[in-house]
């Protein structure tokens, strides 16, 4: 994409240059008489397509003597006539306008089966028809008596058709027929650059309106270095100011950025290859000081429709969260490394203690129990690495039912197990009304925020867990009845800067307090989308050193639901 929009771009100066191009000379039958020589003159100028239309339109009219008449542009693709411009008629005897796939505006078109303009069109030969009272026309409806019909052709592709009308029977000759044709011979010519103009702006426009959509910062430059133009995400991207945006040869575009990165060289040999290989595409990746972003720079040579270099193309993206979330996987990657490593050798180190030597029941118990507490660990992993994939591709369902949650606390708090340094409140509104749920989604989302607040408070403390019909919540929350689940820790609470981003997969708040403290940093995530998946949100209120307190709702049931 990114050549075609220098092109594009480079046409537009071909295009506002149009008018200057040299019109091949061409050997024509002299005109029927004086007066039309400055009309013939002025089809050679670059006019806009109605406008030439138009002007052979009425020159027609003039030499025919008709009182009606149109230009229809020829639709190939479609087979149809496209009407252009128009005059004589009465527009409440015309067929309504319609818009074509990819048209600009609305035009009248018929089918080029229909009547003898039509049949020029197909024949690409001028037709008479003196008394058409047992003939079809292009206008049925328009009294018509007398028509003509002439084809506007280059290198034997029909382009138009001129149509003449009159109410008058005999109103058209050979002679009529002789001046049309001539007209349309001379105008043909004209009006193929004049279509081929239009075609070329229509490209460029759509073009240009991709190239300053798009997201990715655009420069381009002529031969000589010059910046020629510019989108608004290149301001944005490199944080430049309107004034420095355009209008800088490179050294002076390079004086501009360099202070703006911390590895500054990296851009100045990446002007230096392109000075060396300027055929070849060139990619560096630099890092601005404030804000810190690391940004991809691309260079693409750009050629014009003859293939002549034109400049370069520089698109710059910002990559900086691209490369966060690289380097997230990677760290994922280790962390379940090492999530996977450290029960297994449990497991594997106990089995084979119990395999080498005897124990007494209770040390054996203890081992067993060991094992089988590992082993959970194992698959809670193993159920969130699933519950990521199912999400990503689309294919997690909830199977729900209405049930209460207090039986499903109930069971958590036996799955939880004895806290030596925490001390687990639990407090359930009584009458609580029954949810509709997935109650093993919902049970991993407690387990999963249960075991955050224990994990981030090593010190100890009460963790609370109260649940409840919600009266008051957010203004983005959605209407309805809602049970409110809150989870209240005394822990090392969570930084400012961090909370926007807890809900993201694989990040965990790297500071010291946290760094001992194991996870994947997919619980929160998962979490998240689940709550949401059941209609409802989740949300965080925190304080370093203070404890934090995770919330989210669940949608009560109606008492016509029972399952699904």
């Amino acid at each position: 994409l990114l050549p075609q929009l220098a092109v594009a771009i480079a046409r537009e100066g071909l295009a506002a240059r149009a008018q200057q191009l040299p019109v091949v000379p061409k050997t024509l039958p002299p005109a029927p008489e004086a007066r039309l020589a400055p009309m013939y003159d002025a089809l050679d100028e670059h006019l806009s397509l109605n406008k030439l239309l138009t002007r052979v339109l009425h020159e027609a009219l003039l030499q025919t003597g008709a009182e009606a008449g149109a230009v229809c542009l020829v639709d190939n693709e479609r087979g149809e006539l496209v009407m252009q411009v128009h005059a004589g008629y009465e527009l409440q005897l015309l067929p309504p306008a319609t818009t074509a796939p990819n048209a600009q505006a609305p035009r009248q078109r018929w089918n080029w089966e229909t009547g003898l303009a039509g049949r020029a069109a197909r024949s690409a030969r001028a037709l008479l028809i003196r008394d058409v009272s047992q003939q079809s026309v292009l206008f049925p409806e328009a009294h018509v008596r007398a028509e003509l019909a002439v084809p506007i052709v280059v290198e034997d592709k029909v382009l138009a058709v001129l149509v003449l009308d009159s109410p008058r029977s005999a109103a058209f000759g050979e002679t009529e027929l002789t001046a049309a044709n001539e007209l349309c011979t001379r105008a043909a010519e004209s009006i193929w650059r004049a279509l081929r103009y239009q075609e070329l702006r229509e490209s460029s426009n759509q073009l240009m309106q991709a190239f300053t959509s798009l997201p990715t910062g655009l420069a381009l430059f002529d031969n000589n270095g010059r910046v020629l133009r510019t989108n608004p995400a290149w301001t944005i991207t490199w944080g430049l100011s309107d004034e420095v945006k355009i209008s800088h040869i490179p050294i002076d575009l390079i004086d501009v950025l360099l202070p703006r990165l911390i590895n500054p060289m990296l851009l100045t040999e990446f002007c230096e290859r392109e000075q060396r290989t300027p055929n070849d595409v060139q990619m560096t990746i630099v890092q601005l000081i404030n804000p810190t972003q690391e940004l991809r720079v691309l260079s693409v040579p750009t050629r014009d429709s003859f293939n002549q270099a034109t400049g370069r193309l520089w698109a710059v993206s910002d990559i900086t969260r691209d490369r966060e979330v690289d380097r997230l996987k990677n760290e994922f990657v280790s962390i379940v490394s090492h999530e996977l490593r450290t029960p297994l050798t449990s497991i594997l180190g106990y089995t084979e203690l119990l395999l080498a030597r005897s124990f007494k029941p209770d040390e054996q118990k203890q081992f067993v129990k060991t094992v089988y507490d590992q082993a959970e660990h194992l698959a809670r992993l193993v159920e969130d690495l699933l519950s990521l994939s199912r999400l990503d591709s689309g294919k997690l369902n909830l199977n729900r039912w209405v049930v209460g949650l207090n039986q499903i606390i109930g069971e958590l708090v036996g799955q939880v197990g004895q806290l030596e340094r925490h001390r687990l409140l639990i407090r359930i509104a009584d009458p609580l009304p029954p949810v509709h749920i997935d109650r093993d989604k919902v049970k991993q989302v407690l387990f999963n925020l249960i075991t955050n607040a224990i994990k981030y408070s090593p010190n100890g403390g009460e963790i609370e867990l109260e649940v409840f019909e919600a009266t008051d919540l957010p203004e983005e929350h959605p209407e309805g009845r809602w049970v409110l689940v809150r989870i209240h820790d005394e822990g090392i609470g969570i930084a400012p800067e961090d909370l926007a981003r807890i809900w993201e997969r694989f990040y965990r708040v790297d500071n010291t307090n946290t760094r001992r403290i194991g996870g994947t940093g997919l619980g929160l995530s998962i979490a998240r989308a689940l709550v949401e998946l059941h209609g409802g949100r989740i949300w965080v209120a925190s304080e370093l050193n203070a404890g934090s307190v995770f919330s989210f709702t669940l949608p009560v049931a109606n008492r016509e639901r029972t399952a699904g």
